[in-house]
């Protein structure tokens, strides 16, 4: 008999698999949180003090032979998302890793074979596309109702107010601090709408931070279907909200806020001069992410993530920042 709820197991004790990650999987109707996975002892106990979690461990081996574990959510520094991974699957867990799914397309690769043996599911945390007005107009999009598709610009600034772990500083172990951490998120969204890209341009700075690795980001992008997009991004400049908007012969679609599920706003317009605004509030899409992916395990429904559409999007950071 299947089980009424998946049993999680998230691998990172701090930063956003504690503030964001496991409230999302403490408030699915469909989930239970029942193990962590951290370097540090002391933060393992207390984010099971903190979530509820049964189990708290600091050996990869331990944390996945818990029968509590049904599922795993990699939040760990990108280069360790590999190893994990792949560890996770060959134990027979299903497998939500953070965006990127990797640090290299090979890794992607790897880990898609080893689901592939696996029988198990492994898909990427872009939640924004859990979002229920997003999916909505998607489906306007790719049913025609905008015309065929002309162009899509995706404006996402998060500027930290320090830096952040040594980790995201280095490109061997990050991949591009401002590709890998938010990039990925913009990238992502324009190719839910246009598919897949043909040629990719980028022009990568550190003005904000000065460090090694790369803090702003402009990515240019042919599509397949003949459409182009653009990307700016960072993690250091200012900025107001984020800013999706999409381009058609026959009408356009501007989200105002609204990435990861911040509030904003939707406007739609057509050629006929024809134009809506409408508020749109808070969404919990990490929360509903997870839902998803619980029903996906359970057979009754698709998660609107797949492997190749992480592998797709790393093939663009990688093009983008030229290894």
């Amino acid at each position: 008999m299947a089980k009424a709820k998946l049993g999680w197991g998230i691998i990172g004790a701090t930063g956003w698999g504690d503030h964001t990650f496991a409230p999302a999987v403490t408030g699915a109707s469909n989930a239970a949180l029942n193990a962590v996975l951290s370097s540090r002892a002391t933060h393992a106990r207390a984010f099971c003090k903190r979530h509820g979690a049964a189990n708290g461990y600091t050996d990869l081996a331990a944390f996945l032979a818990d029968d509590g574990v049904d599922a795993v959510w990699i939040a760990s520094p990108n280069h360790l998302h590999a190893e994990q991974a792949i560890a996770a699957l060959k134990a027979g867990k299903h497998v939500l890793c953070e965006k990127p799914m990797a640090v290299t397309s090979a890794d992607c690769r790897a880990m898609m074979r080893a689901a592939s043996r696996a029988k198990r599911l492994l898909s990427v945390g872009y939640n924004t596309r859990h979002h229920p007005r997003c999916q909505a107009l998607r489906a306007d999009w790719v049913a025609g109702k905008f015309g065929k598709p002309v162009h899509g610009r995706v404006h996402f600034y998060y500027a930290y107010p320090e830096l952040p772990a040594k980790w995201r500083r280095r490109r061997e172990t990050s991949g591009s601090w401002v590709m890998g951490d938010v990039a990925t998120h913009a990238v992502d969204l324009l190719r839910w709408f246009l598919g897949d890209a043909a040629e990719v341009n980028a022009h990568l700075t550190r003005r904000s931070w000065r460090i090694q690795n790369d803090d702003h980001a402009l990515i240019m992008l042919r599509f397949k279907n003949g459409a182009v997009g653009s990307v700016s991004a960072s993690t250091g400049a200012p900025s107001p909200n984020s800013r999706i908007e999409l381009y058609g012969t026959e009408g356009y679609v501007i989200f105002d806020g609204v990435v990861l599920g911040f509030p904003g706003s939707l406007t739609v317009g057509y050629r006929n001069g024809r134009k809506r605004t409408v508020p749109l509030a808070a969404v919990k899409t990490y929360q509903r992410q997870v839902e998803s992916f619980g029903r996906a395990v359970a057979g009754k429904g698709e998660f609107p993530v797949s492997a190749r559409d992480g592998l797709a999007n790393l093939e663009i950071l990688e093009a983008a920042r030229g290894w």
